[in-house]
């Protein structure tokens, strides 16, 4: 797991299709999201083909999804 700003970020291997990353908040609190509107306890980016690309995405989603 590694802190990227205020979350923490996962990689998890997602059966057949790849890795995944999760991200948490470091304080523990939900994450909102923008579009649409919601609160999560973590969110998983979409399956990449290996870990090191899906922590990438979470890093993007994190810097321009509208995490919050």
């Amino acid at each position: 797991m590694i802190t990227y700003k205020q979350y923490h970020i996962q990689r998890v291997e997602h059966g057949q299709r790849g890795w995944v990353a999760r991200i948490t908040r470091t304080d523990g609190k939900n994450i909102r999201t923008i579009l649409p509107a919601s609160e999560h306890p973590y969110l998983d980016t979409k399956p990449a083909a290996s870990a090191e690309e899906a922590e990438k995405l979470a890093k993007e989603g994190i810097d321009f999804g509208g995490v919050v």
